[in-house]
C-alpha cells in the first residue's frame, strides 16, 4: 500500500468529483464484529445512518447527505483491499470512525484519513469513554454516541464538516485560478467557448489564432498556454490513431477539474452532456 502514489495519482480527479456530485459522501471505518455489548450493525443503521439522514433533514449545507459507506459495502478502484479502502476515503468528502474498544483496522484507516483529510471533515465516535482513548485520539474532536441526542449533535457534525468541505474546495480552486498565466486563462476561455458550439471541439494547433486573434505570435502563445494547463492537469492531450480517413487525429481536452475551474470563472460555459 502506498497512499502517497495514490494521493498524488487520484487528487485531482477526486477533487473533481467531490465539487461536481450532487451529494455529500462518507466512509466508514468501524468494527464489523459484535462484541459483549457492541452491535455494528445496529450501531451504524441507528446511530450513523440516522445522523446523515438528520442531517440532510436540517437543511443547513449546500447538498443532501449520501447513505454513508462502510469499507465491507462495495469495492473502490484499486485491486488490493488496502489500497481500495485508501481510494475510497480520498474519494468521500467525509470520513468518519466508531473508535469503540480501538479497533487496530479503524485507528490504521484514521491514520490515513489524518494523512489525506482536513481534521474538520473527519468525525471520530465512540461507545466508550473519551478518558480510555489514546491522548493522540482524543485530542480530536471524538464524540460519544451514548448521551441522550447523540444522534443530533453527530448530525450538526456531518453539517460543519460538509460546510468546511465548501470552504476548502473553493480554497484550493480559487489557488489554481490565481496561479494561471493570463494567456493560459485566455485558452481556457477558449476552449470552453468552442465546447459550447460543438463538443467534439478541441484545442490544437490549427486553432491558435481563434485564441490569440490577430496576434503573429499566435502559434507561440498558444503551446506555452496549452503546455502550462496540461502541466497544471486542467488540459489531457488525446491522439487517435486512424480516426479519420486522413489519418490520425490530435487535439486536448479539459479534464474534469480543469471543467471545474472553468465553471468557477466563466459560470455560463457548462460542460456539454
Amino acid at each position: 500500500m502506498n497512499p502517497d502514489r495514490i494521493f498524488s495519482q487520484y487528487r485531482d480527479d477526486a477533487l473533481a468529483k467531490l465539487v461536481t456530485v450532487t451529494e455529500y459522501s462518507t466512509f466508514v471505518a468501524m468494527p464489523f464484529d459484535d462484541r459483549f455489548s457492541y452491535r455494528s450493525r445496529e450501531i451504524f443503521e441507528q446511530v450513523i445512518l440516522a445522523a446523515a439522514a438528520k442531517a440532510t433533514a436540517l437543511n443547513k449545507a449546500q447538498r443532501p447527505f449520501a447513505r454513508p459507506r462502510r469499507a465491507d459495502d462495495g469495492a473502490g478502484s484499486a485491486v488490493v483491499i488496502t489500497e481500495e479502502i485508501v481510494t475510497d476515503i480520498l474519494f468521500s468528502h467525509l470520513f468518519l470512525a466508531d473508535l469503540t474498544s480501538t479497533n487496530h483496522g479503524v485507528l490504521l484507516e484514521v491514520g490515513v484519513a489524518l494523512g489525506l483529510k482536513p481534521n474538520a471533515q473527519i468525525l471520530l465516535i465512540t461507545q466508550g469513554k473519551l478518558a480510555d482513548l489514546h491522548f493522540d485520539i482524543r485530542n480530536n474532536n471524538v464524540m460519544s454516541y451514548n448521551p441522550p441526542k447523540a444522534v443530533d449533535h453527530i448530525a450538526e457534525a456531518f453539517i460543519s464538516a460538509a460546510n468546511h468541505f465548501e470552504q476548502e474546495a473553493n480554497r484550493i480552486v480559487t489557488q489554481i485560478t490565481r496561479s494561471l498565466t493570463p494567456d493560459a486563462i485566455i485558452a481556457l476561455n477558449f476552449y470552453g467557448r468552442i465546447q459550447q458550439r460543438d463538443r467534439r471541439n478541441s484545442l490544437h494547433d490549427k486553432v491558435a489564432e481563434g485564441a490569440f486573434p490577430n496576434d503573429p505570435r499566435a502559434a507561440h502563445r498558444f503551446d506555452a498556454a496549452t503546455r502550462e494547463l496540461v502541466g497544471k492537469k486542467l488540459l489531457y492531450t488525446e491522439y487517435k490513431v486512424k480516426a479519420v480517413e486522413a489519418g490520425d487525429t490530435f487535439g486536448m481536452h479539459a479534464t474534469d477539474l480543469g471543467w471545474v475551474v472553468i465553471n468557477s470563472m466563466w459560470t455560463e460555459l457548462k460542460r456539454p452532456a
